[in-house]
């Protein structure tokens, strides 16, 4: 008969969705290793000890099963079950199960759990190179064969992202939360029918495993059109992933769909500059989270308190207008950069309909820096006083496509508002004006509202 653990785990491995191959690879990714659930331990038999010496130690020690051990290496596992009919003067050979895995602290939980369900064992020993660290059980996996993934997108819930987060904490690693939000996308369920809406998550969770790297970040569908990112990267690289994140979204592309899909993004963390001190983890985790999803929240230009069922209250023609780049409505007219000495001089001229504006910055010779700067003191006369605009970071980089790409990170202030907003352009023939559109690029969105009111 088979042991009523394994049915349980039968049952488990069933709940978990098998919607793509691809995103199954991934998801094992997420699940946890051997590392996190092995039981240490120095008790094993070898070929010639008797049926009875086994089951003195299982007893005794209390384990669901022995390794068969000799000479550095695993030759087989044996269970109760295959003892107790047996002779015990028998020699543990003539019972010992020799079709089996051995595990490192590196197998990936889920692969452990696969291989107990087809072979119908409940015990896989643990070896490090050549040394026996531990065992691992089908009850050592239930709980975690049973944790909740969402069947559509196929993404963990925020359960995992949140044990990932704390685990990481108490290791003294630093963590960023990026949390994203599908901008209308209550108004685009009721124009396409919720079928195309899931089409749409799953397309983004789709992206966001591809773009991500399961060494440093994870995953995870937050609820409704929101999903949540925790990564190992610094604040200023998240923030360069969550841009990035945003401007791949905008190239989903559906057939029926004429509305384009568009994300907002907050992030918070990862910059930590002593060590904690008698911290809850679980605490600095949804603090972290609550502070992403409140910025994320700025970026579609409300308050938590000016939310309507958690969607934009917008008609369809506005999100249409929302969604057009202020580069479009603010043109790049000519950009300078003078060097004399160690000292330069960056003089940018745009263009907002039919007003030209013009700024300039001096100091020492960072053609980039100074370009930035110049484009933002140009920007000033469209921001009222409470408006504070700050240069933080300029980024060279090189992409996937092998092109150079110059980002900019800039602090956008307005009373007690603070963000980051984070822009990116390609360094082509006039790396200069690559750098201003860079910075129209991070100020799209609340420039965009500026214009609207002038």
């Amino acid at each position: 008969m088979k042991p009523k653990a394994l049915q349980v785990l039968e049952v488990a491995l069933a709940a978990v969705p098998e919607s793509e191959s691809r995103l199954k690879g991934e998801r094992e990714l997420f699940m946890r290793t051997v590392h996190h659930l092995i039981r240490p331990t120095r008790v094993w038999v070898n070929p010639d000890h008797t049926v009875e010496t086994a089951l003195v130690l299982l007893r005794g020690h209390r384990l669901q099963g022995l390794p068969v051990y000799e000479g550095g290496k695993i030759l087989g596992i044996v269970e109760p079950t295959s003892l107790l009919n047996a002779p015990p003067e028998a020699p543990v050979r003539t019972v010992m199960q020799t079709d089996l895995m051995v595990a490192t602290p590196q197998t990936p939980l889920r692969t452990v759990a696969e291989w107990f369900q087809r072979h119908q064992q409940t015990v896989m020993p643990v070896m490090e190179g050549e040394q026996l660290i531990g065992l691992i059980t089908v009850f050592d996996l239930l709980s975690e064969i049973g944790r909740s993934y969402d069947p559509m997108t196929g993404l963990p819930w925020s359960d995992y992202l949140r044990e990932w987060s704390i685990e990481r904490l108490a290791e003294g690693k630093e963590i960023t939360i990026i949390f994203l939000d599908l901008d209308n996308f209550g108004v685009f369920n009721k124009r396409y029918g919720h079928i195309v809406g899931d089409e749409v998550l799953r397309r983004v969770a789709q992206l966001l495993l591809a773009e991500t790297d399961s060494e440093t970040d994870v995953v995870c569908r937050w609820g409704g059109d929101e999903f949540a990112i925790a990564t190992l990267r610094r604040r200023e690289e998240a923030g360069l992933l969550a841009h990035h994140l945003s401007r791949q979204i905008t190239n989903i592309h559906l057939p029926e769909v004429d509305i384009p899909i568009s994300v907002s993004y907050g992030y918070q963390g990862g910059k930590r500059t002593r060590e904690r001190e008698q911290v809850h983890y679980a605490a600095t985790v949804d603090n972290l989270v609550n502070l992403a999803s409140q910025e994320c929240l700025m970026m579609k230009g409300l308050s938590p308190r000016s939310m309507q069922g958690g969607q934009l209250p917008l008609p369809i023609q506005a999100v249409i207008e929302a969604s057009q780049p202020c580069e479009k409505r603010i043109k790049i007219q000519s950009v300078s950069y003078e060097r004399e000495g160690r000292r330069a001089k960056a003089r940018v001229y745009l263009q907002a309909d039919a007003r030209v504006l013009e700024g300039e910055a001096d100091g020492e010779a960072q053609p980039q820096r100074l370009i930035a700067e110049a484009t933002l003191n140009a920007l000033k006369p469209l921001t009222p006083p409470p408006i504070q605009m700050t240069l933080l970071q300029v980024i060279e980089s090189t992409g996937e496509s092998r092109h150079a790409i110059v980002s900019v990170i800039i602090l956008w202030e307005n009373g007690e508002i603070r963000q980051e907003l984070v822009g990116s352009a390609l360094l082509r023939e006039d790396p200069n004006r690559a750098v201003a559109a860079a910075v129209l690029d991070a100020l799209n969105r609340p420039l965009g509202r500026m214009l609207d009111n002038l």
